[in-house]
């Protein structure tokens, strides 16, 4: 029976167009958000999809070590505090140092396909000069664990660690990746 049920699921997914796949997020891939930055990681295409549907980030395994103090984190983060430091998910508030619940958490952009497409974009922090188009600090968001976004348009997922300095971070994250 349970076969019978896998299988009837499989053929759903299937004909629904659903695309899967499991993507490893280095555990220095910042995007250069954060301030200050020290190191250009660009953040890590996760699913291109062509239209309207719902994408959903499911963890799978690994941890990331935040640098030369050994500290562990999974994709959930740890509190911290960042004293004048500001990561990725504080930028995209404009808040900046302070304790933070989320140093090291799992984090996200989705891009439209009409940014992504443009010959001179690049996957980090298109405010810093670095890049001519790139990705907005408004435009991270936490994923953590699990998450689905709904997109009404065609774009790229792209997925990284929320810290700001990443030049000696190491691990990663393993995800799967679904979407239409």
């Amino acid at each position: 029976m349970k076969k019978a049920a896998l299988m009837g699921f499989l053929f759903l997914a299937i004909a629904a167009g659903l695309a899967q796949t499991q993507i490893t997020v280095p555990g220095n891939a910042s995007g250069y958000f954060g301030n200050p930055a020290e190191k250009i990681v660009p953040l890590v295409p996760a699913i291109a999809v062509a239209g309207p549907g719902t994408i959903t980030v499911t963890y799978i395994s690994g941890t990331v070590n935040l640098g030369g103090d050994g500290i562990l984190t999974g994709p959930n983060g740890i509190p911290y505090n960042m004293g004048g430091a500001q990561l990725p998910l504080q930028e995209a508030k404009g808040v900046t140092g302070g304790q933070v619940n989320n140093f090291g958490a799992l984090m996200g952009a989705f891009i439209p396909q009409s940014r992504t497409s443009c010959k001179s974009f690049s996957a980090i922090d298109g405010t810093k000069h670095a890049v001519h188009i790139g990705i907005r600090p408004v435009d991270l968001f936490f994923v953590g664990e699990s998450k689905t976004i709904n997109v009404t348009e065609a774009g790229t997922l792209f997925l990284g660690i929320n810290d700001e300095g990443v030049v000696d971070n190491s691990g990663e994250f393993v995800v799967e990746v679904s979407g239409p």
